[in-house]
């Protein structure tokens, strides 16, 4: 056994150097897949915190100037978009699971943009005052939902004056 170790010890090296590596390139794989997950569960519990301070009556609509909404809306709102465009950042960073990008955060996005009108009401205010500072894909991303959603969208018809009104 020990002159066949002798005689071959540059092919067995070889062969530990190749599962080695073989076990380090699967070991990389699954500290990243632990750490999109990581990072998907770190953003859900950011939503959790979202949700636990959601202000009263944003479910309806109102056709008073967004504007003129609390402080407590308009922050809550705001958040809302901040949270989505950081886990479009990470998505398309390939640091959250596309899975749970797919199936999860972009059903989320449907369903609060429906339930919530403020929601859309803070966006087209923040994005007429050219003050959504988030990348421009991102907000082509969400304008193409609201265009998709435009007739499920429960957004009531105000006055042509008011800052919210989005033209038709």
């Amino acid at each position: 056994m020990i002159s066949f170790i002798k005689k071959h010890d540059s092919v067995i090296a070889q062969l530990l150097t190749f599962f080695g590596l073989l076990l380090v390139v699967y070991q990389l794989y699954e500290g990243n897949e632990n750490g999109r997950w990581e990072n998907y569960n770190a953003m859900n519990l950011r939503y959790y915190s979202w949700y636990s301070n959601m202000p009263e009556n944003v479910e309806t609509d109102t056709c008073v100037p967004f504007s003129e909404q609390s402080n407590e809306v308009k922050k809550w709102a705001r958040s809302y978009f901040n949270l989505y465009s950081e886990e479009y950042w990470l998505y398309k960073e390939g640091l959250i699971p596309e899975e749970m990008w797919t199936k999860r955060i972009e059903n989320g996005v449907y369903v609060n943009l429906k339930t919530y009108p403020l929601l859309v009401r803070g966006y087209y205010y923040w994005k007429a005052k050219h003050a959504f500072n988030h990348p421009e894909d991102f907000r082509v991303l969400v304008d193409a939902k609201l265009e998709k959603l435009k007739p499920e969208l429960k957004l009531l018809e105000c006055k042509p004056s008011s800052p919210n009104s989005k033209p038709k």
